[in-house]
């Protein structure tokens, strides 16, 4: 298994990475396997920190599965490369999706309105920064950086909902979970801060196997049951997820869709 880390980070410390990968994965993975009757002898879990070094080792076949951001997937590896993975779920199967979040007394109604507004963003996030963009050019045919009064980075979307909470900026962009952890946590922030736009996708990262991957149905299975398991809850736990579910290679034709239209729209912006 190999893992793009600079989008997990926000989730888990490298460390803790480092600990469930190499070792509760390992340990997990081998006791459901033998459950489902198959012996697997050897694991391997990689920590990547860039996709080109990713790429790399799948192509010299050291690597079944990826895990990295949709976006990334689609554009570093080809659809017959790959076959259908699993990805994390939030509770009651409810996909993470990335919302563009408002603060509720700003009068900000539609997209026309966040010119020369304070606009947070997730640090890394290569599909929300273009979807941000995108967002933008539909409406103004010109980029959101060349536009917004501000531009705040940040490297975790919990700080994005307080930065809006507390007027620190107007608009950004937050995952669903990270959204409802706050509002739990603060039920106020409901009042302050509303949903302006979203932007469907499954979670933050995609899994996927490598094409005729003999084991792929059983490990599929396997990591569909972890939330049954003790060993399996601690794992996704530590990634604040409730549960993993099957997820086809077709689903990264919704960013392979954003990413057409971005190109499209940028095409000749200066």
């Amino acid at each position: 298994m190999g893992l793009y880390t600079k989008s997990i980070t926000e989730q888990a410390s490298i460390s803790d990475i480092e600990i469930s990968m190499n070792f509760w994965v390992k340990d997990a993975l081998a006791f459901e396997a033998q459950k489902a009757g198959i012996d697997i002898q050897t694991t391997g879990a990689f920590l990547y920190e860039t996709m080109q070094d990713m790429r790399v080792d799948f192509d010299h076949g050291k690597l079944d599965i990826i895990v990295a951001p949709p976006l990334l997937i689609s554009r570093y590896f080809k659809r017959d490369e790959i076959t259908d993975g699993f990805s994390g779920m939030l509770e009651d199967n409810k996909p993470d999706n990335l919302l563009l979040i408002v603060r509720a007394d700003s009068n900000i109604q539609n997209i026309q309105d966040l010119r020369g507004k304070r606009i947070a963003m997730l640090e890394g996030d290569e599909l929300a920064e273009m979807y941000m963009d995108t967002l933008f050019l539909r409406a103004f045919k010109k980029g959101y950086k060349t536009l917004a009064a501000s531009i705040q980075q940040q490297a975790k979307a919990n700080r994005i909902v307080l930065d809006l909470y507390f007027n620190k900026a107007d608009a950004g962009l937050a995952y669903v979970n990270s959204f409802q952890v706050m509002s739990e946590l603060n039920p106020d922030i409901r009042n302050k801060v509303k949903v302006l736009d979203t932007f469907e996708v499954r979670s933050k990262n995609y899994s996927y196997m490598r094409k005729n991957y003999p084991l792929a149905n059983e490990i599929r299975q396997i990591a569909l049951s972890f939330y049954k398991s003790a060993r399996g809850k601690q794992i996704l736990d530590i990634y604040k997820t409730a549960a993993l579910d099957f997820l086809k290679v077709e689903e990264l034709d919704t960013v392979d869709k954003l990413d057409r239209e971005h190109a499209h729209l940028a095409k000749g912006i200066k």
